[in-house]
């Protein structure tokens, strides 16, 4: 039987390619859309639950950085402001907490034990809110001053130990992914951050012009509190000096906005030609009905039973089903893979990586599915074929 089904694919090669690639491509598609859609969803919630800032205050000649490469990506902007802004916002009505924070960069791989210039984020202990929580397991009373956490995207080389800007480091713990800035960034504390950018020489031309680091940040993170009118709290600290708020939630919701509609086309093309292709398996099996009654009637007349007439026009369905979705399946992992290089190239937005068990599942279904829609493509002409009367077909050669 399996013998019968591939000597008719081959004999029909042709129009099963077109069959087989039409599903490749819907499948590819689709395939590459959804655990892009599911990434970025994650990444979202997970930003939303463990960023812990309502609003993000950097300096005002920041305001040229694009807001969600500072909040969602490792970027080593270097960008400083005088530390008793923080004061300032912590007086304003509807803070109920702010906590700064120093940036600075680990410049590049031939001083460092990373693969990449990343952001090293100094935080402030006693105000901290963010990053302390994730020390409650490892070291409830803050980091010692040679000690850092690495963010679960940054590469290290040499196990428990970095080299950061000429120094060596014990690495404390290495975080979860958080969809956030931290998963690009190495967290110290802040005296350790601007002592390491102070006496660095590459990273004090970059300083010479804004004054000692012992008194500098780089942004504030600021908690508002609960039903607090976002809106005003960002028109006061603006008259605190030359800053530039971010409002957190605003930044989330217009990169979601942005890769929905993107996904949603991108989705919607994948889907009609999805349908295309199942379009063409109905009509490609129905057509057998009328072309192929001398071959099943031969069939039938040699001692074959109707049902094997019914195996044989549904196995070549779901062959051809089964081969334009596992090409499919491979396209759109290559597709996948590719584009998660290219965004990532450019990342300025939350993305969680899909487990293992979410492809494999998503395969499963894909490969059930167009199963099953093979089938039932076949099911008419399977029906019609295994009840052709042998007589009729030697003496007419067709249906009436």
């Amino acid at each position: 039987m399996a013998f019968l089904i591939w000597q008719s694919l081959l004999h029909r090669k042709l129009q099963n390619m077109a069959i087989v690639f039409s599903v490749a491509i819907g499948v590819g598609i689709v395939f590459c859309i959804i655990p892009i859609f599911s990434g970025v969803s994650k990444g979202m919630d997970l930003s939303r639950q463990r960023m812990g800032a309502d609003i993000v205050v950097v300096p005002g000649n920041a305001v040229m950085e694009e807001p969600s490469l500072i909040l969602f990506s490792g970027a080593p902007v270097n960008i400083y402001m005088p530390e008793n802004i923080t004061d300032a916002i912590r007086k304003i009505p509807g803070v109920s907490n702010a906590t700064p924070q120093f940036f600075t960069h680990t410049l590049t791989a031939d001083c460092c034990s990373v693969g990449d210039s990343i952001r090293l984020i100094g935080y402030d202990p006693p105000s901290d809110w963010i990053i302390s929580p994730w020390l409650k397991s490892v070291r409830p009373d803050g980091l010692q001053s040679d000690e850092v956490i690495l963010g679960a995207k940054v590469q290290n080389i040499l196990g428990d130990k970095i080299s950061i800007l000429g120094q060596m480091f014990k690495i404390v713990a290495v975080l979860e992914e958080t969809g956030t800035s931290m998963d690009y960034s190495i967290l110290t504390n802040i005296d350790e951050a601007r002592n390491l950018a102070a006496n660095n020489p590459q990273l004090k031309i970059a300083l010479k012009d804004v004054g000692p680091t012992d008194g500098l940040i780089s942004a504030v993170m600021v908690k508002a509190t609960e039903g607090a009118n976002l809106e005003n709290i960002v028109e006061k600290i603006q008259g605190t000096g030359y800053v530039h708020p971010i409002v957190a939630s605003e930044v989330k919701k217009h990169i979601n906005d942005q890769f929905n509609l993107l996904l949603y086309l991108l989705g919607g093309t994948g889907i009609l030609i999805i349908l295309l292709s199942i379009f063409q398996l109905f009509s490609r099996f129905y057509t057998l009905t009328w072309e192929r009654q001398a071959e099943w009637g031969l069939y039938l007349a040699l001692g074959a039973s109707g049902r094997d007439i019914a195996v044989i026009v549904i196995g070549e369905a779901i062959s051809v089903a089964l081969a334009g979705t596992i090409i499919g399946l491979f396209a759109g992992g290559g597709l996948y893979w590719a584009g998660l290089w290219l965004l990532k190239a450019h990342q300025s937005f939350p993305f969680i990586n899909p487990s293992g068990a979410f492809f494999t599942i998503l395969s499963l279904a894909m490969l059930v599915v167009f199963s099953c829609i093979g089938a039932l493509a076949a099911w008419i002409p399977a029906y019609q074929g295994s009840h052709i009367d042998p007589s009729t077909i030697m003496t007419r050669g067709e249906f009436d």
